[in-house]
């Protein structure tokens, strides 16, 4: 804070001098801190004066304060150096970084002041301007905002000295050389603004004009007042009548008027003029009017060429629309403009988008590519043509061609951008409706031909690239043209359209349903696995359920028809054929479907027919062998190491009565990919539980526990849990007894859900072994949170434990892991002495 010296106290009675602490807001002090706000372009304006203790604020915008501390106040600085204060960053500058205005609301961040130097050099306060965000000014602004101070000072200085005047009106004897001197102040200050003064004494009806009035006026200036009668002859004929009166009223009311009018002058010129008026009264009586006068035809001019512009634009059939040039990063330029065309075409009033982002016209169809080249011209201030996706108010999607161009001021530099754009949404359906006849089906809507052969191209380039394989399906109904001939063409037009309904749900929509013509449909799919066999079981899945599509009947109006069709299948992959040469053997495939019977698939490749064939006998006979209970468990034991036996492991085994006993490898993977594993493994677990409980019966029989199999299938299955409790329950065996086993597989998704089910399970007794450990990726990372009992050690490291060290290093680090975290280890496999000595050790 400044100390009370001498030039202090000088300076404070300045400040007191002026009279306009504590006095309410003023328009002209509150259009100055607007107006350099916007040259600026700034959030916050002020104009502030320092008194002894305080900072207090005559007028502001972007602040709600009216005074604080004088010893936190920016200002204090800007007066104590009569110079303006620039500071770029606040948090930066050491003598504000920890302002409470900096570090607190709002928040400054740019701070720039000019002192308010009144007459004789003292500096009263300051105008600033100030931003939440750092900044510079560029050197016009920095030449304003001292000519913005001086209009300050400038009108306090009127402001006082019109209360000077009105002090003067009771002393003027003893004053007249102090009037004088703010007569000669106040022309001057009127030269500057530009506006003038007049007063009329309503006893003599005389007008006493100041130099600047005469000069608004086009009079030669004079002392002597001049006739009212005519000054009104120089207002055009249209309103002098309106004129008078208005002044007749103020007259006899006393109201003050703020009225524009125009003036004829003597080249018959026509200007704008604006004029304050009030009327002074002393005691009971009127004496005179007061008035200012102001040319503001410049300005009346610059706003019909707004108008003009506006009515104009407005009149377009194109939508125009301005915005902002910064910022490129969200939330985006803001839209300042747009015309009556944007409201039509869009649904959206100016006031719904002015000051909002363009980007809330755009939706899930907006093309990104289109905006990256928007976004890019705007970044390097080059216009750009785009056609662009954009939604109106109520969702609906439409197209504008755009042609978006920057708008540099006279100093070069791009402040707005303008954009043109037309609805092209016509003509975008209509070459949307020209390409839909060229490639597609006019009856089904599905790719015809054409189209077909140019995504069979692609669907090659692509698998020659990769590893996978595609498959073509070539479709043909059964007994089509006896349709035609008894019910008639539409009926088979009615017909058609529905199977291509059917057959479009039958594959993902990356593939491809065309209609080739007559009753001949193709699929092709391109996302097959890379396995031939596995390729060939996908298609084969594929084929059933588009012949499983025609199972209901369709309904061509009031007939319900039952259709069949016989379908050929060939694969593809990246060794394939020439594509006729797909077609001749797709082709080739579906009349073998057709000579065997008709709703039928055939596929073109004999031995690969052959295995799919057999799989499907496999799984057939697997579901019959369920049924009629071809599955046993057998029983391997499981001892420690003083070769006692503490439990046995369920094996499945079937009998199948044409190939005899048949081990797991044989049947589990198809079980796995038919979902027979979930009823085989609710076999298994329910006979191992009762075989727990058989056991645990008979006199003097020790507690063995009984180990299971658990696929993941099985496992995460939303009822697992129920089952396993069902199947102790209606069994009766101890949970003690029965042991889980799971795979390292188990673990590869929904850890949690895994942790969760195991702990239910282990909360009644039963326990859970890790199946194969050592083969998986995942379970070391999951080891210490899973509720297990036992690690088993798969048998591919007991195979060679006495003679590769690899092997032997693996078996004896999962012993002592399971030791460590106090697990049971077992060992899968163990056939030879030497074997079970190393590992009983």
């Amino acid at each position: 804070m400044m100390t009370s010296s001498p030039e202090e106290l000088a300076r404070l009675q300045v400040v007191h001098a002026f009279q306009i602490l504590d006095t309410p807001p003023e328009t002209v002090f509150n259009q100055l801190v607007q107006f350099a706000a916007h040259i600026c372009r700034t959030p916050i304006a002020a104009i502030t004066i320092i008194d002894e203790r305080r900072q207090w604020f005559k007028a502001a915008v972007g602040l709600d304060l009216h005074q604080t501390d004088r010893a936190i106040s920016f200002c204090t600085h800007t007066v104590q150096q009569k110079t303006p204060l620039i500071v770029s960053d606040t948090l930066a500058h050491p003598l504000f970084s920890q302002n409470p205005f900096v570090i607190g609301e709002p928040h400054l961040r740019f701070y720039a002041g000019v002192p308010l130097i009144a007459t004789g050099g003292a500096a009263i306060g300051s105008l600033a301007v100030m931003d939440t965000q750092p900044r510079m000014l560029d050197e016009a602004q920095l030449a304003t905002l001292p000519m913005l101070a001086g209009q300050v000072i400038l009108h306090m200085e009127l402001r006082r000295q019109r209360q000077q005047l009105e002090a003067v009106a009771a002393e003027r004897r003893q004053m007249n050389q102090a009037l004088r001197r703010q007569a000669l102040h106040l022309q001057e200050a009127q030269r500057i603004v530009q506006v003038g003064s007049w007063e009329l004494d309503l006893q003599s009806d005389q007008v006493l004009l100041s130099e600047q009035a005469s000069r608004i006026f086009g009079i030669a200036h004079q002392d002597r007042p001049q006739d009212r009668a005519s000054l009104l002859r120089r207002v055009h004929a249209d309103i002098r009548r309106d004129i008078e009166r208005i002044m007749a009223d103020a007259v006899k009311f006393g109201h003050a008027l703020d009225l524009e009018y125009r003036l004829v002058s003597s080249d018959s010129t026509i200007r704008h003029i604006r004029s304050r008026v009030h009327v002074s009264g002393q005691n009971h009586g009127l004496h005179a009017i007061l008035g200012t006068v102001q040319d503001v035809t410049q300005q009346h001019q610059a706003q019909e060429r707004l108008h003009l512009l506006d009515a104009s634009i407005s009149r377009l059939n194109e939508i125009v629309m301005i915005t902002e040039a910064e910022p490129h990063d969200e939330p985006g330029p803001r839209i300042v403009f747009v015309n009556h065309a944007f409201e039509r075409i869009t649904g959206y009033a100016p006031a719904d988008v002015i000051g909002h982002s363009p980007r809330l016209l755009q939706g899930p169809n907006t093309q990104r590519t289109a905006l990256d080249r928007i976004r890019t011209a705007i970044e390097q201030r080059q216009p750009v043509l785009v056609e662009l996706i954009n939604y109106t108010r109520t969702g609906q999607e439409f197209w504008l061609e755009s042609h978006i161009t920057p708008v540099a001021q006279d100093h070069g530099q791009v402040s707005h951008f303008v954009a043109i754009q037309r609805d092209i949404t016509q003509r975008k359906l209509a070459e949307a409706h020209i390409e839909r006849l060229a490639f597609y089906d006019s009856l089904t809507q599905l790719p015809n031909r054409r189209l077909l052969l140019d995504r069979l191209h692609q669907a090659c380039a692509i698998i020659r690239r990769g590893r996978h394989m595609g498959a073509l399906f070539f479709i043909d109904l059964d007994n089509f043209k006896s349709l035609n001939d008894t019910l008639g063409h539409d009926k088979g037009d009615l017909l058609l359209q529905q199977i291509a309904s059917r057959l479009a749900v039958c594959v993902r929509s990356t593939n491809t349903v065309a209609r080739l013509g007559g009753d001949e449909f193709v699929v092709m799919l391109e996302d097959l696995s890379e396995m031939p066999l596995e390729a060939a079981a996908q298609a084969k899945l594929v084929g059933e359920k588009i012949l499983g599509t025609f199972a209901p009947p369709f309904e061509l109006d009031s007939h319900a028809y039952h259709c069949t069709a016989s379908v050929g299948v060939t694969l593809f992959d990246s060794q394939l054929q020439h594509v006729d040469e797909l077609f001749q053997r797709a082709d080739l495939a579906m009349y073998q479907a057709k000579a065997s019977g008709r709703n039928a698939l055939r596929f073109f490749d004999p031995e690969m027919q052959a295995v799919v064939t057999t799989r499907v006998e496999l799984e057939r006979q697997m579901r019959h062998g369920l049924q009629a209970q071809e599955f046993v468990l057998h029983y391997q034991p499981q001892t420690n190491a003083a070769g006692a036996v503490i439990g046995f492991e369920a094996l499945v085994r079937w009998r199948h009565p044409a190939q005899g006993l048949m081990l797991p490898g044989v049947f589990i993977a198809l079980a796995e990919d038919t979902g027979l594993i979930l009823p085989l493994g609710s076999w298994v677990l329910t006979c191992a539980c009762r075989q727990i409980a058989a056991w645990s019966n008979r006199p003097g029989q020790p507690q063995l526990s009984v180990a299971v199999n658990i696929s993941a299938r099985q496992f995460r299955h939303q009822d697992f849990v129920d089952q396993v409790l069902a199947a102790l329950h209606n069994s009766g065996a101890n949970p003690r007894n029965l042991k889980l086993e799971l795979t390292e597989s188990i673990l590869v998704e929904d850890i949690e859900g895994t942790i969760s089910k195991m702990q239910s399970l282990q909360d009644t007794g039963v326990g859970f072994s890790l199946d194969d450990f050592g083969t998986g990726y995942s379970s070391l990372s999951y080891l210490k949170r899973l509720p297990l009992n036992q690690l088993k050690i798969d048998q591919s490291f007991i195979r060679d434990v006495l003679t590769d060290p690899n092997d032997a290093a693996i078996a004896h680090t999962i012993v002592a892991l399971g030791q460590t975290l106090g697990l049971e280890v077992i060992a899968e496999g163990v056939e030879t002495q030497g074997q079970y000595d190393f590992l009983a050790q």
